[in-house]
């Protein structure tokens, strides 16, 4: 039997957000208090000893708003929406931006409870449901407030909890078997190639407007329902570091020359072109050619490299290194919380060439982690589609 549902802000004694510091004539300071946005949030933990900014103990008092608290539950509310993560017991004080949402839960709801649901199907669809979409999606702290939760009593709450807890623990180690499985083909980069900073082995440079062809793709509108054909397209949230998702793919409408134009073909490399988070922009995939045809939206810069000249498997690796991270994170440009570079960005991104014959021994190197990798991804999609069953029944009242 479904549970009673009631709003958010019901459950809570503040739903607020933070801002940012220098729009207001403060600044930000070398050390102090940890000052978070959506990257320091994932999978329900708030990481603020890594990656976090810092202001001073003065304009954390100034910006009372946004000071949070252990136990507070986070949830990100522009660019990226949905993320959750709960502050621990043991934490600092923190402050944020105004992409996180901070919920202070009253003792009718548990914490963890919460953050579950706030992750799960049932929450995600409300929110984009609510969704602002303009230069960036936003969500609004009323609209926040007004999400239905479902509410069973309280030790049924931390049941599901805890159950839920188990089932999630099996996700963060499949995660980590796969990021360790990223840094062994960053360890098998360096050590054949060196680190491509000091290029120590005196590589050749070049850059990857020479060595290749770049296009952009299409714009996602409703100006395109009566265009004559469809067609499967890559998003932002199909390309990853080294990799792809492509478990949830959309179509869109278009022209016999836009196909002609912009159908992708294997050995293309995908880059992102804009996102909420800086550290995730130009990060970088290869197309294997799963889908056939399939096209890519605008937000997704195609790369067609010469393979006499440089390999794409070297290319993609070469791209998603710190050197390669750096220059487009550099040269990456932030305009209402959206971080973007462009396509003479891309085109200037220095990149060293080894010979030939090296690069094909890497990519020899890469494939065999890559078939592990695929494999961990493989058990990854299995996880997720049991873990949402599971939410799904959990919110329903029918574990």
């Amino acid at each position: 039997m479904n549970p009673p549902t009631v709003r958010l802000k019901d459950l809570c004694s503040a739903i607020t957000k933070g801002t940012t510091p220098t729009s207001i004539g403060f600044d930000f300071s070398d050390s102090g208090v940890s000052f978070l946005r959506v990257q320091n949030i994932f999978g329900g933990s708030v990481n603020y000893r890594n990656g976090a900014l810092f202001i001073g103990e003065d304009v954390h008092h100034e910006l009372r708003r946004s000071q949070i608290f252990p136990g507070d539950v986070l949830l990100s509310i522009a660019g990226t929406i949905g993320r959750t993560g709960v502050v621990p017991a043991n934490a600092p004080p923190l402050n944020c931006n105004q992409a996180l949402a901070i919920i202070r839960p009253t003792e009718k709801v548990s914490r963890t409870f919460l953050r579950h649901w706030l992750e799960s199907a049932d929450a995600q669809s409300q929110m984009r449901g609510a969704t602002v979409t303009g230069t960036i999606q936003n969500l609004s702290l009323s609209q926040v407030g007004g999400l239905q939760v479902p509410l069973p009593p309280l030790p049924e709450q931390r049941r599901i909890a805890a159950i839920l807890d188990k089932a999630d623990a099996l996700k963060v180690k499949r995660l980590e078997a796969m990021a360790q499985l990223e840094r062994l083909t960053q360890s098998i980069f360096i050590e054949m190639f060196g680190d491509p900073i000091a290029n120590p082995k005196g590589w050749p440079l070049s850059d990857v407007g020479t060595l290749s062809e770049l296009q952009g793709g299409l714009q996602v509108t409703t100006a395109r329902k009566d265009l004559p054909l469809e067609m499967p397209y890559l998003r932002v949230a199909n390309v990853y570091r080294g990799r792809l998702s492509l478990t949830d793919i959309k179509t869109i409408r278009v022209t016999a020359a836009e196909i002609s134009r912009t159908t992708l073909a294997k050995g293309d490399l995908l880059i992102v072109e804009g996102h909420g988070n800086p550290n995730e922009v130009g990060r970088s995939a290869l197309w294997t050619g799963e889908i056939a045809p399939c096209t890519h939206q605008n937000h997704i810069i195609r790369v067609r490299f010469d393979a006499s000249k440089i390999l794409p498997i070297y290319a993609c690796a070469y791209l998603n290194s710190p050197t390669g991270r750096r220059h487009l994170t550099r040269e990456g440009k932030t305009t209402s919380g959206l971080n973007t570079i462009n396509a003479s960005n891309v085109r200037g991104t220095p990149i060293s060439i080894p010979p030939l014959e090296l690069q094909h021994a890497f990519v020899k190197q890469y494939e065999a982690a890559n078939i592990l990798a695929k494999a961990h991804l493989a058990a990854m999609n299995v996880i997720d589609a049991l873990f949402a069953s599971l939410q799904h029944r959990a919110f329903r009242g029918e574990l």
